[in-house]
């Protein structure tokens, strides 16, 4: 594969497991852990969560693609 043609699906697997992580992190409550009123840094804490969640995972996936490419040249 390129490395654009990399590149872009590292980009759209970011995307998708930010979304992936913020639908999960959504079923959580964490309004306990907030005074009441204050959605805002609720939303703006599960936001920046879900984006190291999603990030973390996405970095994941793409590592155990390249390690699988690289392994695959051992046994040829």
């Amino acid at each position: 594969m390129l490395i654009s043609q990399l590149a872009f699906i590292h980009i759209v697997l970011h995307i998708f497991c930010v979304i992936f992580a913020f639908r999960v992190l959504g079923a959580l409550n964490v309004d306990g852990w907030f005074r009441r009123g204050e959605t805002g840094r609720i939303r703006l804490f599960l936001i920046l969560l879900a984006v190291l969640l999603g990030s973390a995972l996405s970095n994941f996936i793409m590592d155990f693609f390249r390690l699988v490419q690289e392994a695959s040249l051992v046994f040829q």
